[in-house]
């Protein structure tokens, strides 16, 4: 079937039903230089510590997913202290999702640190500047270093000669109500060195950029710091974005203004975007020295890749979780940030760490120059330099991102089981789909599919030939149906494709409809039989009924059996594929929802190449956007394609 029109450039268009064959953590931040006495004297306490255990949780008031570590005092420093105490920060993993940023830190049990301690205005203990205020001076497989015996005893010389400290045991809010889940810290590996992670070594990263898809953003610019615009606060975030640009090919989509209404870190919207606050009008940042904070959300997709990753991609082989936002909030109150080259500074700091770098030292005295002179090094380098990067910030952020090679990508997928007192093997279509993979650089059909992802299926037994995944049934089911919105499931598969260097997420095969066919007895048909009775009033196919799973009820070119693949009426001409709207930028068609579809182009109606990144529709509506108008001079031709 087709529905073509014309405009002046000749146009020609044609929608085909030719069957072709979806952690520990870390929070980042810029702090402002300061001294080991500045440290000391910023303190409300100071304590020698051993982390005794790691948990997640769901804030209570705040929402988002923050951390309790718990540590066993070993000695008090400055103030006194009880026998243990508790530090809260954002980030960490709960049930499958999961939060970073840059001013929390990888805390494993057994580590001892030394702590320097302030209180938020909600009661809880935090870290002064971040992780940096929990400097680690052994582990619980590595002893005191001659280096951190040295921090300590300066620490003493310094707390000894402050003010007097309150003799009020400090301690600190847990929001002990709130239950949450145990974490551990099993190490990073080496090819994530400068990456956030989470408690098993696997950083997450943002999709959207490998379907050639611009990252979108918000600006939250409700309050700025003295002296700078609005117009310049803009700029500066386009610089720093640009800084990023030029090292990954990353490209951002400025998607407008908007007063969140809460912190930055807060909104729980999991749209791939990053929300950049300009301002700290909600009090998510404590420390006086800290200019800003960066993180993101992510997921691990699914519980069988949350110790391995794979949920967010394959590059050279380090494995991902998904990032499912972003998020920067600035102390627009700090002097510093009034100079418009430390604003511009500070906000490159920070994409980097919302896009999953983590800081490249946090040494004060770092004598590595090319760690000291990133934009990621801890302390903001406030010298006029604005969003530039060191020789470090680019091939870090190349092990998220490759500059040229880009991982594949590919789409959930549903399908159904027809089963039947002799098992389907013969029809085409039927109990089996065929899986479509993508990517920016390498043709789809020179990609490789990876088959050996986890598989739980109640109903059958699935093979593969090719790209073609086929279920041969278990037994003789009754009817049944999941939700396909949901992520439930009569059958669970995860594959995904390789390009030979990277690999794709892992993506979801579902079967979500069981249905049975009786008829014909000897060799079933594939049409089912509540779908027989619906549309033809009996089970058994009939020439004169024009009911058999090759007539064409309807006429409308499209037999019966293809009509129940494509979730259109066999006995209504007007149920079927259509153009609903087309313009310049926009094309929409009839559709079944979570079905596949892409676009293809042609000139010559000869050769066809694929037109922009496949469709998955969730309503009966499928909608493309592009540039469709070709010049003038030029005619062009498209077609949707029914992805079985």
């Amino acid at each position: 079937m087709s529905c073509h029109f014309r405009t002046s450039q000749e146009f020609f268009f044609s929608i085909m039903t030719t069957v072709l064959l979806v952690v520990s953590w870390s929070q980042a931040s810029s702090l402002a230089p300061t001294t080991e006495a500045d440290d000391v004297r910023a303190a409300l306490g100071i304590c020698r510590g051993r982390v005794a255990s790691i948990e997640a949780f769901q804030h209570p008031q705040r929402g988002g997913i923050f951390t309790r570590v718990q540590i066993t005092v070993l000695e008090s420093i400055k103030g006194t202290f009880p026998a243990a105490i508790t530090v809260i920060q954002r980030g960490g993993v709960l049930n499958g999702e999961g939060e970073s940023n840059g001013l929390a830190g990888a805390f494993s049990v057994g580590d001892e640190r030394l702590f320097h301690l302030i209180r938020r205005a909600d009661g809880s203990l935090e870290l002064l500047r971040g992780f940096a205020g929990a400097e680690a001076i052994g582990t619980a497989r590595v002893g005191r270093r001659f280096a951190s015996e040295q921090k300590l005893r300066r620490v003493r010389q310094l707390a000894a000669s402050a003010s007097p400290a309150t003799t009020t045991p400090i301690t600190g809010n847990d929001f002990s109500i709130a239950t949450g889940s145990q974490q551990a810290n099993s190490g990073t590996p080496s090819n994530a060195t400068g990456l956030l992670v989470d408690g098993n070594g696997i950083p997450a990263r943002l999709v959207v950029p490998d379907r050639g898809e611009p990252i979108g953003y918000l600006v939250d610019a409700q309050t700025l710091p003295a002296g700078i615009s609005e117009a310049q606060a803009l700029t500066a975030v386009s610089q720093a974005l640009a800084a990023w640009s030029a090292v990954t090919g990353l490209t951002f989509r400025y998607d407008g203004l908007q007063n969140f209404g809460i912190s930055a870190a807060s909104v729980s919207t999991n749209d791939e975007r990053l929300r950049i606050q300009l301002h700290d009008l909600f009090g998510e940042i404590t420390g006086g020295t800290t200019l800003g904070i960066g993180g993101r959300s992510f997921t691990n997709v699914s519980s069988d890749f949350s110790a391995t990753g794979g949920g967010g991609g394959q590059v050279n082989g380090l494995e991902f979780h998904k990032t499912t936002r972003g998020y920067i909030v600035l102390k627009h109150t700090a002097t510093s940030m009034q100079t418009l080259a430390t604003f511009a500074e500070v906000l490159c700091h920070e994409v980097g760490h919302a896009l999953g770098m983590a800081h490249s030292s946090e040494n004060s005295a770092e004598a590595d120059t090319t760690l000291k002179q990133a934009v990621m090094y801890f302390q903001a380098h406030a010298d006029g330099r604005g969003a530039a990067l060191g020789s470090y910030d680019g091939p870090v952020m190349q092990k998220i991102h490759p500059l040229t090679d880009t991982p594949p990508y590919s789409y959930d997928r549903i399908m159904s089981l027809v089963s039947a007192p002799t098992a389907i093997t013969t029809v085409a279509g039927i109990n089996e789909i065929q899986l479509f993979g993508c990517d920016l650089q390498t043709a789809s059909a020179a990609l490789t599919l990876v088959t050996m992802g986890p598989s739980s299926n109640l109903v059958g037994t699935e093979s593969f030939t090719g790209n073609t995944l086929k279920v041969a049934q278990a037994g003789y089911f009754g009817e049944g149906s999941a939700d396909p919105a949901s992520t439930s499931y009569y059958m669970l598969k995860w594959v995904r494709f390789s390009d030979g260097v990277n690999c794709s997420p892992w993506s979801r095969v579902r079967i979500t409809s069981i249905y049975g066919d009786s008829k014909p007895n000897a060799a079933a048909d594939g049409l089912p039989d509540s779908w027989m009775t619906n549309y033809f009033g009996s089970t058994t196919p009939s020439a004169g009924a024009l009911s058999r799973a090759s007539d064409d009820k309807d006429g409308d070119g499209l037999s019966n059996i293809t009509e129940f693949r494509l979730g259109t009426s066999p006995i209504d001409p007007a149920s079927r594929l259509k153009t609903l709207s087309f313009n310049a930028t926009t094309l929409q068609w009839s559709a079944t929802p979570y079905l596949l579809y892409y676009i293809e182009s042609s000139t010559d109606l000869i050769n066809w190449t694929r037109f922009g990144n496949p469709t998955l529709p969730t309503t009966s509506t499928g909608q493309a956007s592009g540039s469709f108008i070709p010049a003038a001079t030029a005619r062009k031709f498209y077609r949707v394609q029914f992805a079985p």
